[in-house]
């Protein structure tokens, strides 16, 4: 890609950033450069983190950033993304670096930053969990001995303001929004949740709450749905 188109990428992107900011009270961001190639995601809303000690409970966490670095590859290739705040999750590693294709987002040139702002958030919030691609051994653990642990722990999408965001975003969730607890087994639970699930209270602590719905299937994924 030569500089200029490039650029023009850059400076796209960031009116797409600006535009999800403006749909979203959960969304912010934080940038360098001109256009910029480097930005702060800022998310308000419910995820967890774990201290290293097995003893510990886990805790929720209202506040989460992440740094993209665009490189100078990109778009060509996906943007380099970490977690400055602890994220107790399976498809994040210890150091808080992600991979797209880990959170089921294989990179594109066209894929835009507020479809990988969306995945991103479902990430934070449980709605999206694949333990077959698990880089936190820990996290995926945790998870298997608590599978009765209720997700997603923040029932909001994140544009959720009066001003959606483009529809290429609800088109691609619609598409690839499951969430993967495990391999696939025979006869093994799935979950239905969507708006009409009523948002739990949630305590200052973990604690393993009942099952919602239990159908007999066999295929182990979870879904979770906007609709």
């Amino acid at each position: 890609m030569t500089k200029s188109a490039r650029e023009q990428r850059l400076a796209t992107d960031l009116e797409t950033l600006r535009a999800l900011k403006k749909s979203s009270s959960i969304f912010d961001f934080e940038c360098t450069g001109d256009p910029p190639d480097r930005y702060t995601l800022i998310f308000r809303g419910r995820g967890i983190s774990h201290d290293t000690s097995p003893s510990k409970d886990i805790e929720y966490v209202e506040l989460h950033r992440c740094d993209l670095r665009l490189s100078y590859s990109y778009p060509d290739r996906p943007p380099d993304i970490r977690w400055r705040t602890a994220t107790f999750h399976p498809n994040i590693s210890l150091s808080g670096f992600i991979n797209t294709k880990d959170i089921r987002l294989p990179w594109e040139k066209a894929l835009t930053l507020d479809v990988l702002c969306e995945r991103l958030w479902d990430v934070i919030r449980l709605a999206f969990i694949d333990l077959e691609k698990s880089t936190n051994y820990a996290a995926r653990s945790w998870f298997e001995e608590n599978s009765n642990f209720q997700v997603p722990v923040d029932h909001r999408p994140l544009s959720d303001s009066s001003h959606p965001i483009s529809s290429n975003v609800v088109r691609y969730e619609r598409r690839s929004g499951a969430v993967a607890l495990g391999s696939r087994k025979q006869n093994e639970e799935v979950f239905f949740i969507g708006d009409e699930t009523p948002t739990p209270d949630l305590p200052e602590h973990c604690h393993l709450a009942r099952r919602r719905t239990v159908l007999p299937s066999d295929d182990g994924v979870f879904f979770i749905d906007d609709e």
